[in-house]
């Protein structure tokens, strides 16, 4: 589904990730861990075209897409969840779903409102509220339905459970658990790592724009020294 060879990604003139290669087979759940500024959100924009690396390939469905503008990246099939969010606050809950519909990359609609709301059952009961009233909790379940209301085949979620509550970091985990279980890939970049145990299938760890350790997730939770090196604060 997703291969990216050895890139290495600028802002500027600094150097922030140093030939970092990972991949996403279909299907899977992939989580991308590592400490902040280790480079996860950077690996995520290079994916996704909004900081394009200037070393390396990166391959969607067999097909070249570093240098290609972040629209026709989207159009081929990936969606981008950033950590900031970036929902519209003006608009309802609705309205932030109906602006970002459109077919996926084989002109199929797999996912709409409906769907949407059967995922995120909070999102029906809240639909005229204005994005910008919501709790954060509210606000990320908005931002992945909006991303899946653009029929992808891929989705990069970054930290999309950083600054909630546990509670409802647990509702969240149920979700994306749901919404794996469709068969869409996922790349999750995280600091949670209970969150990355619950959910992911393999594990990358970052460390100052590197790739440090690669495994399965059976591997990695057999792998406290792993943990206590590269993800201990």
């Amino acid at each position: 589904m997703l291969r990216v060879e050895n890139i290495h990604t600028y802002y500027g003139l600094s150097h922030i990730l140093f030939g970092v290669s990972l991949d996403v087979g279909e299907g899977e759940v992939v989580c991308l861990l590592g400490r902040n500024g280790a480079g996860k959100t950077t690996t995520m924009r290079s994916i996704m075209g909004l900081t394009p690396p200037k070393e390396g390939r990166i391959l969607f469905k067999g097909m070249e897409i570093q240098g290609l503008p972040p629209h026709r990246i989207a159009k081929m099939g990936i969606g981008f969840v950033p950590g900031e969010r970036r929902i519209f606050p003006d608009l309802t809950v609705r309205e932030n779903l109906e602006i970002a519909e459109k077919p996926g990359s084989d002109g199929s609609f797999r996912w709409d409102i409906e769907k949407v709301y059967e995922l995120f059952p909070k999102l029906r009961e809240i639909e005229c509220r204005r994005a910008g009233c919501l709790s954060g909790g509210e606000q990320q379940m908005l931002a992945i339905g909006r991303a899946l209301m653009g029929n992808p085949d891929l989705l990069l979620l970054d930290e999309p459970t950083e600054g909630l509550a546990p509670v409802v970091v647990k509702t969240l985990e149920e979700q994306i658990r749901k919404l794996k279980e469709t068969g869409i890939s996922i790349l999750l970049a995280e600091q949670n790592i209970k969150t990355a145990m619950n959910l992911g299938d393999r594990v990358y760890i970052i460390e100052g724009g590197r790739i440090k350790y690669h495994g399965s997730m059976e591997d990695f939770k057999n792998r406290p020294e792993i943990r206590e090196r590269y993800l201990t604060v």
